[in-house]
């Protein structure tokens, strides 16, 4: 029997043991507020159980007295601990709603009960058999009953969530509780009270109190139908193993579920692990979306400044931003208007919808209220929530349907507003700050294409009166002088044919002919001039070399042609003019005065560390010319200033009798600086 009792005492010392360590750990665990509370029931009822150990042993009587009166007090108080432990353990989870009924129906039987119980202690008995009987009736049995309604509850609530294993400890939890609550609770030692009923009570129940631990004592006189002896004549086993068989039932139970604890912190935590995972994931995702939105946004910005810088027509690259802006803003409609001539209105110049870009060729009003008002404030707008549907009225043009989201920002041109430019969806999904500020970009590409168009007539309109200029040069010094030449010859051969002097007439006759012939080759020069166009579509280094072979068919020079460009020149439009002007003066040069048989171009393209240079020479096989000769000066003169203009250099290099060399680097385009001058990130 001390076995027993020892093991007894030890699977309630170790639960208590189990439930403290587990309240020490770190974290918010399901039943954490409760196990102080089951902690010091464990140590609580398993000294009694040890006590219960040394009262069957051979212990001197003031050893004995002192571990009865220590029983009487830790029964209750264990009791009244696994009491408290039951009700928050049931409490842990929300209640039913009948639940509030439960004092009102248990408050009649309690009263009566404890009325009872306190009768009973003023009857002719020792005190521990009331005490130890009644702390297992009032404390201990509903206190197991209700740990084990708890555990049972907690075993559903585990199901549900999916932790099967958790819910079958708490199942086992449960229902050992509930077993503990039969064989600790109701089975009592034989006694006048409750369910251990009797008739012939005398004194000799005090014996059987102290004899009963025994399991085989049954007292003089004493009848009952549920107290050990009656246990132990129904099974054949005492009372102490079956409550030895609860205690490790429940120990095992209760500590296997809060381990279990920390593998649903663990779970927990791995679910936090792979929300934090997932947030991760589509954070970084996030990033690579705005990253693309990025990259695609600065495409279509390096292109469109690409496209400004060459001098695009004006028309193309707002066609090329609607259609762009219209997919990467995610709108069904995009549209620029312009203030016309007059500054009377606001006329629509081209818009994006369907997939359909098109530009407006005949006047389309825009009279928007919405649009009108950004206008003339010079304030981006975007439309809220709690806009009003009529204020989005006629906003897609062309469409038919009406919009739900709306952003309009101004065109602004040295800050006096010429136009606006404006995206719209049909959904209610509504434009971002971002949407906004990536509009405003666009907005600042069209004023910039429209700024270059403007200064594109300007320089083409500079370069038609420089090249009127020239060519008038040209025919003053060339053509009009041989003119007037020719008109004094005419009056000498006059003055001659009336002398008859036949010979000197000839010879007259022969000088005309050498001067007619070379004004006749200026006047052809000047037209192959004009004719050559940087518009040409076959590009700059095609024309070039249309031009070489028509200049070698009108001299009889030789012409060679070394193109060592794998890509197009990238020149500016200015320098795509000075050069083919330099190229021209060059070839006049050769023309007139070197008297060559044979010219050679060689074009290509040189990397250096300030940047990207185009390098163009011709070679001459002509007679040369000394330093100081004046008739090449004025031209060479011309030929360094033009390549100056543009950030260039010009080499002349001629030994006389050895040809001439002429050497012209004229710088590219930096994609980079195009760049950092025309993107602006938001």
């Amino acid at each position: 029997m001390m076995i027993i009792d020892f093991f007894y005492g030890l699977a309630f010392g170790g639960l208590g043991l189990a439930a403290y360590l587990q309240y020490r750990q770190a974290g918010e665990l399901p039943l954490k507020k409760q196990l102080p509370w089951l902690a010091a029931f464990g140590f609580a009822y398993g000294t009694t159980g040890w006590i219960e150990m040394f009262l069957v042993s051979d212990v001197s009587t003031e050893l004995s007295e002192a571990l009865m009166v220590l029983r009487i007090i830790l029964q209750p108080l264990s009791g009244l601990l696994l009491l408290i432990f039951g009700w928050g353990t049931l409490t842990q989870m929300p209640l039913p709603s009948w639940a509030i009924f439960i004092p009102g129906i248990l408050i009649v039987p309690i009263a009566f009960v404890i009325t009872y119980a306190l009768t009973t202690f003023i009857t002719p008995s020792p005190i521990g058999i009331p005490v130890d009987i009644w702390s297992r009736y009032l404390m201990y049995l509903p206190g197991s009953i209700l740990a084990g309604i708890g555990f049972l509850r907690q075993w559903h609530a585990q199901r549900e969530h999916g932790y099967r294993d958790v819910g079958n400890l708490m199942l086992g939890a449960g229902i050992a509780f509930l077993f503990e609550a039969f064989v600790v609770g109701l089975v009592v030692p034989a006694a006048p009270y409750g369910p251990a009923s009797y008739y012939n009570y005398d004194r000799s129940i005090y014996n059987a109190f102290l004899g009963e631990q025994s399991g085989v004592f049954k007292p003089y006189g004493l009848t009952s139908w549920l107290d050990y002896a009656r246990v132990l004549e129904t099974t054949g086993v005492p009372i102490q193993f079956w409550r030895m068989l609860s205690a490790i039932s429940v120990t095992f139970f209760v500590v296997r579920a809060l381990g279990v604890f920390d593998r649903i912190k663990k779970r927990q935590v791995q679910a936090l692990q792979e929300e934090r995972d997932r947030a991760q994931k589509m954070a970084f995702e996030a990033e690579i979306a705005a990253r693309q939105t990025a990259e695609n946004w600065t495409e279509v910005l390096v292109n469109v400044s690409q496209r400004i810088t060459e001098f695009a027509n004006v028309d193309s690259i707002l066609l090329y931003i609607v259609e762009n802006a219209r997919k990467l803003l995610q709108s069904d409609f995009i549209a620029i208007a312009l203030i016309n001539d007059d500054y009377a209105c606001l006329e629509l110049k081209c818009f994006s919808k369907d997939g359909m870009t098109e530009m407006v060729d005949n006047s389309m009003i825009v009279e928007n209220p919405l649009i009108l008002n950004v206008l003339l404030t010079s304030r981006p707008y975007r439309s809220q929530e709690n806009e009003s549907p009529e204020s989005l009225e006629n906003v897609c043009f062309c469409n038919g349907q009406s919009a739900n989201a709306v952003a309009v920002v101004p065109l602004c041109l040295e800050n006096n507003p010429i136009g606006a430019l404006w995206i719209a969806r049909e959904e209610k999904e509504l434009y971002s700050e971002t949407d906004l500020i990536w509009l405003a970009c666009l907005a600042d590409q069209v004023v910039i294409a429209i700024q270059h168009g403007l200064m594109a007539s300007r320089l083409q309109s500079l370069s038609v009166i420089e090249e009127r200029a020239r060519i008038a040069r040209e025919m003053h010094d060339g053509l009009a002088q041989v003119l007037g030449y020719l008109n004094l010859q005419v009056q000498t051969l006059t003055a001659l044919l009336e002398q008859n002097k036949l010979k000197a007439l000839q010879s007259e006759l022969r000088q005309m002919r050498e001067a007619i012939q070379v004004a006749h080759a200026d006047v052809r020069e000047n037209i192959l001039s004009l004719r050559t166009t940087l518009a040409n579509e076959k590009g700059l280094a095609s024309s070039i070399k249309e031009y070489l072979e028509e200049f070698g068919i009108q001299t009889g020079v030789e012409t060679q042609f070394v193109n060592g460009l794998e890509e197009e020149l990238n020149l500016s439009s200015l320098a795509e003019v000075q050069l083919v002007c330099i190229l021209q003066e060059a070839l006049t040069n050769v023309r007139k005065h070197a008297n060559a048989k044979k010219v050679e171009i060689l074009l290509t393209k040189e990397k250096e560390n300030e940047g990207d240079y185009i390098r163009f020479k011709v070679w001459d096989d002509g007679i040369g010319f000394a330093s100081c000769d004046s008739k090449r000066s004025f031209g060479l003169q011309t030929m360094r200033e033009r390549a100056h203009s543009v950030g260039g250099k010009l080499i002349v290099q001629s030994t006389p009798g050895k040809g001439t060399r002429v050497e012209c680097r004229l710088p590219c385009l930096q994609q980079e600086n195009i760049r950092k001058q025309t993107i602006v990130y938001p």
